[in-house]
Order: C-alpha cells, then structure tokens, then sequence
C-alpha cells in the first residue's frame, strides 16, 4: 500500500461502527481473534467501504444501488496517491493540492470512489463522465447530500 494511504495500519472498526452502525451486523471475529468482515459478501464490503467513506473521507452519505459496483477504497486510493506522487514530479517533489489541478474520471459509475478521494485527500476539481443515466442520478444524490463535494465535482451524462 501507498504510504499515504489511510488503510496502510488495516482498519479501526471500532471507529467504522461507530461512523456507520450498520456495519457492525457484518463484523466477524478472524481466526487471530481480531474484528473483520467477510470479504466474500458483497453487502459486507459495501457495509465497510461505506463506513471508511463515512469515517476516513467525512463524507455525510454514501450509498450505491444494490446491483452495481462497489470497488474497494484503500485500493482506489492508492491510484490516487500514484497519480499525485507522478504530479509531484513536475512540482519539486510535492505532490500538488488545490483546485489548479483538476481531473477526469472516465466511466466513474455508481461509486464516484475516484473523484471522491482525489477531493478528499488532496481538494483537486474533478469531473465524471458516465453513461448509465442510474449512475449519474446516483452521483448526483452524493454530490448533493455531500457539502464536500459540492463546487469540486462534476458529473457529466455521456450520451454515447
């Protein structure tokens, strides 16, 4: 994992649950005795990315359709982190903040994990392209019930 990754240490769920309650009905014990969810159920991982979106991100909501995608965080975040160590090249090592910088994510379906992390770690503007009209209502839902993305994020409804 990326150094700046929030997840590097694994997850605090106590702080999880707390954040998003609903994610404690999925919490299991692993064989180490140690909090953690079942990986292979999909409304788990939803539970848990919802929770470290809620928690580690402070956004206010976050949901998907239940039939649609949902990409785990930490590992979105680490893409976001390379893109901004790979931007930092050309500013004397630093990986830059602020609006001047400003993204688009191509099919960001349902989730908007990209954009959502690029605002919250670093305050870039971004803009989503998507073509599933779903999708976009859904983005349109976080942007709107999420004061942090309001004025740094975009989506755009691709026709074709």
């Amino acid at each position: 994992m990326h150094p700046r990754n929030k997840h590097i240490n694994g997850y605090d769920i106590i702080k999880l649950v707390a954040a998003c309650p609903k994610l404690k009905t999925h919490v299991i014990k692993n064989p180490s005795g140690r909090d953690t969810i079942n990986f292979s159920d999909p409304k788990a991982v939803k539970a848990l990315n919802q929770a470290l979106l809620i928690a580690d991100y402070n956004l206010d909501y976050w949901d998907i359709p239940s039939s649609y995608l949902c990409p785990p965080v930490p590992g979105r975040a680490d893409y976001i982190h390379a893109i901004a160590d790979h931007l930092g090249r050309f500013n004397r090592g630093t990986p830059p903040e602020g609006k001047k910088i400003k993204g688009l994510d191509i099919g960001t379906g349902a989730n908007a994990i990209y954009p959502i992390i690029a605002i919250r770690e670093y305050s870039w503007q971004m803009a989503g392209a998507e073509i599933d009209p779903i999708a976009v209502d859904n983005i349109k839902k976080l942007i709107a019930l999420n004061q942090v993305l309001k004025n740094s994020f975009e989506i755009r409804h691709q026709q074709n």
